[in-house]
């Protein structure tokens, strides 16, 4: 009977962090189905899926800064100064990371190289997001 209890327990703890990473999540993943939802109303109009690009990356990006923001002011300085050192490194691999990816597009010289150069911007980010949501929740559990 014991173990069954310290076994609902534990089943507990998982749903009750799952729902809370859910609900931290949230907001990226507003912005991710806004993001679909968009291109999929595009038709494939080159001028309209930019403009969804621009929407969702701008949204990412100061999804992003907040995350990073929230958790520089968790950190003790020490981890403050890892984590802004990351952060420049992370930034200098996503331009040479997107640098790359726009050479290498078979799309290249074509209206749809821009098209899948945001995407993967935006895929960047979107990981990157994704990353500082699973640290911030790992200090909050």
């Amino acid at each position: 009977m014991k173990k069954l209890t310290i076994a609902a327990s534990m089943v507990a703890i998982v749903l009750f962090a799952a729902a809370s990473h859910a609900a931290e999540q949230t907001e990226t993943d507003r912005i991710d189905a806004a993001y679909s939802t968009c291109i999929d109303k595009s038709g494939g109009v080159t001028a309209d899926m930019h403009n969804c690009s621009g929407v969702a990356i701008d949204k990412m990006d100061k999804r992003l800064n907040l995350l990073y923001k929230g958790l520089l002011a968790k950190l003790p300085t020490p981890k403050q100064t890892l984590l802004k050192n990351a952060q420049k490194k992370w930034l200098s691999y996503r331009t040479a990371e997107q640098d790359l990816s726009y050479a290498l597009d078979p799309n290249e010289g074509g209206t749809l190289q821009t098209v899948s150069a945001n995407g993967f911007a935006y895929d960047m980010l979107k990981r990157r997001v994704l990353s500082l949501e699973g640290y911030l929740m790992g200090l909050e559990l």
